[in-house]
């Protein structure tokens, strides 16, 4: 008796199932296929079929390891409304990582060190499209959960000569480890969406009054040390009216009380109240969070 052969789908139905937006078929027939040949489809398939691919790897397991093979795609010529499409999946795969939902434990050391420095060496290429060096750079602060060294690599991008490429960086650097890098961002960058980013990494791990913990401290304190330009334009990017509703959001934070000395207490308060009391949005919800009652 002949053993039964598994019969897999084919791409043609894996980008019907794209088509109609259907993400369990997707992951159903992604996982049939298996992530080496949804990756054989992004570099060999049509456009559709690499779009399909794209996103069932996505979902399914085993794709960490082919990461190199993926920012290869992402570099070589080839549309870039495809590479930047790569990027986001090579980004949305690390981010699984974060999330416990991929294991590193097998992952040779070399292949994260490798896929960091490609992606850094894309995004420093001046000639590619700013979208492009933007999703790399955003791909490589993903990895940093399991590749070491990403900030550092990530820090030169904070001097480019393109503000959007600035403002990445800034917006993927962790408060912690790199506060003096983001304040200096924040008080000598003239560009209000670069200097945003950095802000709103400096206020990115910080709690609503009367929620903290013993592990928020830290983060409280380090906000409470910011230099007086520092805390000025702070005030100023928030109160902003020509950034985005979200970037001034994102900085509310850091006004909350406890966040900062003594003496700049009653100015950032009085910050909170005015957006508390201005109209109904997600400023004033934010503010209000965060102690402008």
């Amino acid at each position: 008796m002949r053993p039964a052969q598994v019969v897999r789908p084919s791409a043609a139905e894996l980008e019907r199932a794209w088509q109609r937006h259907d993400p369990v078929e997707i992951e159903r027939l992604g996982a049939r296929l298996g992530a080496v040949r949804l990756c054989a489809l992004v570099e060999r398939g049509s456009p559709d079929a690499q779009r399909a691919a794209l996103a069932a790897l996505e979902l399914v397991d085993g794709t960490l390891v082919l990461l190199p093979r993926l920012v290869a795609v992402a570099d070589r010529d080839q549309p870039d409304a495809i590479a930047e499409l790569t990027l986001g999946a090579v980004r949305r795969i690390a981010e699984r990582v974060a999330r416990g939902e991929l294991d590193v434990e097998d992952l040779p050391p070399d292949v994260p060190r490798g896929v960091a420095k490609a992606l850094a060496t894309l995004a420093a290429h001046e000639a590619r499209p700013l979208p492009l060096r933007v999703e790399a750079l955003s791909a490589l602060a993903a990895l940093a959960s399991f590749a070491p060294g990403v900030p550092a690599q990530i820090a030169p991008f904070t001097n480019d000569r393109a503000p959007e490429i600035r403002r990445a960086a800034a917006d993927a650097l962790p408060a912690g480890s790199e506060t003096p890098r983001l304040v200096k961002i924040l008080t000598d960058d003239g560009v209000a969406i670069v200097a945003a980013a950095a802000a709103a990494s400096l206020c990115r791990d910080i709690v609503p009054p009367g929620s903290e913990k013993k592990s928020d401290r830290a983060a409280l304190a380090r906000l409470a040390a910011l230099p007086p330009a520092a805390r000025t334009r702070l005030r100023a990017l928030v109160l902003d009216e020509t950034l985005l509703q979200a970037d001034r959001v994102d900085i509310i934070p850091c006004l909350r009380p406890g966040a900062q000395r003594t003496e700049d207490l009653k100015d950032d308060e009085a910050i909170l109240r005015g957006l508390g009391k201005g109209p109904d949005g997600a400023l004033k919800r934010r503010a209000r969070a965060y102690g402008g009652r």
